[in-house]
């Protein structure tokens, strides 16, 4: 009974033990879970908190110190980069940034301007301050460079923006300068091929992500050091020159010069930075007697060895105020059809024309183009100006006098007269392999005409050519010199000045390239043995330089170009 009553007494002291951790633990767990919710409390009422400053910061961005949410993209005109033949870089958009001051989000302007001054000297506070007063938003500063830029962040003002556009830029700077052209501030092409193609560069629905052109930058520096070297050889106003294939009519190199940096956008209006190749209109010489004698044979008049006798009069009277004469005092009597062309006669080419008449010799310049305005892809083209024909009008223009063109029509119908008599049309757009041609004049014409041009630049040939600088041997070089004197600017009439041409073309047995190349206003420097300022001495000897530095590298790339007749 005393062990029953011990047990019970256990039981019930372990039962009370039971009782009491349990009532302890639930305590415990209502403490617990009133801390649990509290905290819970807090933490979603900070989310909540959190949630309404990021919903209202959304709805009110523009009033946030943050910066790169304050960068606006305008709508820019971006443009597609351009390449050249070989697939180099020679124009591309890149970001630049303006830095904007937003004049309705800020509550203290003088403060800000003090800031902005500290940090950007060059600003006018006063003129911000006087535009402040019309205009909520206004361009502080163009074209931030990357301190700037870092500068600007650094500001941590609501009121400031970083206005981001995109602008033109020209890795290759003055090289191209005449061909490619100029973009406005709003990127829009002014001038050039970037005016040209405008819409095509703007368009970025085009699959294609670039633009690519006929020319060729390695090409294009030497040509353009060449021209240079013989500016200063030669103390002359200027150079230009073009290559082109005499199949396709692709453009390998166009340069003129002086040419100017076109990464600055400023438009060059001055006369001398004018596109020389497709804009200036010259009288051009004596190249005018290779067209004269094409035409007679051609029309069957003569063939390459009519002899023309008793040329040893020396002054030919067109009227009475107009003598004609030989620019070479030593001529032979009488010379045949090739040598009036290899020594450039005067007097024989007039002979020649006679023959051919007035109308027959207008068609002819037509038909090769010299008239009319250039089909290359510029804006910048110039136009031969109007003649009024007549006998002593019909006598000059035989030899380039008192008719003028264009460089590049000169160099189109040269092209004409040795590719086999097929018209081209220069162009600055790769043509691939199926360009078709309209046949001009006869094949018989043309390697007549090759065969003669060959003599006139052939250093071994009897006669001794104009041309002979340029025989630069392995080429097979073909071609005719010009000597022009340049119109007065300040009265009627001619000047003293020259302007010197000599259109070339190589190879004979099947010519790819022409190569044209002026001097403009060339000097007679008898201390560097230059005693005459005929193209002989200026551009010959150019072209020469050029043939054997681009040579190699047009061998290497093999840019001949097929076509299809028609």
């Amino acid at each position: 009974m005393k062990n029953k009553i011990n047990n019970l007494q256990k039981n019930f002291y372990y039962q009370n033990l039971v009782d009491e951790d349990k009532t302890s633990l639930n305590n415990s767990h209502s403490l617990f879970n009133t801390r649990a919710n509290f905290v819970f409390k807090i933490f979603f009422l900070v989310f909540l908190i959190i949630l309404l400053k990021l919903f209202y910061l959304g709805l009110n961005k523009s009033n946030e110190i943050n910066f790169e949410d304050s960068i606006i993209d305008k709508d820019y005109n971006q443009r597609k980069d351009i390449y050249d033949r070989a697939n180099l870089l020679i124009a591309k958009n890149i970001d630049i940034y303006d830095l904007v001051l937003k004049v309705d989000k800020t509550n203290n302007l003088p403060g800000l301007l003090i800031k902005l001054k500290s940090q950007f000297p060059s600003l006018n506070i006063n003129e911000i301050q006087r535009e402040s007063v019309d205009k909520k938003r206004l361009v502080l500063k163009k074209k931030l460079d990357h301190i700037e830029y870092k500068k600007a962040i650094m500001l941590g003002e609501p009121a400031i923006e970083l206005s981001r556009r995109q602008v033109r830029i020209y890795p290759q700077r003055n090289l191209f300068s005449h061909v490619l052209g100029q973009t406005d501030e709003d990127n829009k092409g002014v001038s050039g091929i970037e005016n040209y193609f405008n819409n095509q560069i703007l368009n970025n629905k085009f699959s294609q992500s670039s633009f690519q052109i006929s020319l060729d930058t390695l090409v294009q520096s030497q040509i353009r050091d060449s021209l240079e070297k013989a500016i200063e050889d030669y103390s002359a106003k200027g150079a230009a020159s073009l290559l082109m294939n005499v199949n396709s009519g692709e453009i390998l190199s166009l340069v003129s010069l002086p040419d100017f940096d076109i990464n600055r956008r400023t438009l060059v209006n001055d006369e001398k930075y004018l596109n020389k190749i497709t804009l200036g209109v010259y009288e051009l010489g004596s190249v005018f007697k290779t067209f004269t004698i094409a035409n007679a044979l051609e029309l069957k008049l003569i063939d390459e060895n009519t002899l023309f006798k008793n040329l040893e009069k020396q002054v030919y009277n067109c009227g009475t105020s107009q003598p004609i004469d030989e620019h070479d005092k030593n001529l032979k009597r009488d010379l045949t059809t090739s040598e009036i062309l290899v020594k450039s006669s005067n007097i024989g080419t007039i002979k020649i024309i006679e023959k051919i008449g007035i109308e027959n010799y207008k068609n002819f310049l037509t038909k090769l183009g010299i008239f009319e305005k250039t089909s290359i892809e510029l804006p910048e083209k110039g136009k031969s100006l109007p003649m009024k024909w007549d006998n002593c009008t019909l006598a000059t223009a035989s030899y380039g006098h008192g008719v003028s063109t264009t460089p590049i029509q000169l160099a189109s119908a040269y092209a004409t007269l040795v590719n086999g008599g097929y018209k081209i049309y220069p162009t600055l757009v790769k043509q691939g392999q199926n360009t078709k041609k309209e046949r001009v004049i006869s094949e018989e014409t043309s390697k007549k005409m090759v065969k003669m041009l060959r003599k006139v630049v052939d250093k071994d040939d009897p006669m001794q050519g104009t041309a002979k600088k340029a025989d630069i041997g392995g080429y097979g070089v073909i071609g005719k010199t010009g000597t022009a004197i340049k119109a007065s600017k300040t009265s009627k009439g001619y000047s003293k000045e020259v302007m010197t041409v000599f259109v070339s073309a190589y190879p004979e047995e099947k010519p790819e390239y022409l190569l044209l190349v002026m001097i403009d206003e060339p000097k007679v420097i008898p201390s560097k043995g230059l005693y005459r300022s005929d193209s002989g001495w200026n551009a010959v000897p150019t072209a020469g330089t050029i043939i054997k530095r681009i040579g190699p590298i047009l061998a290497s790339k093999n840019y001949n170009i097929a076509f299809n007749a028609k």
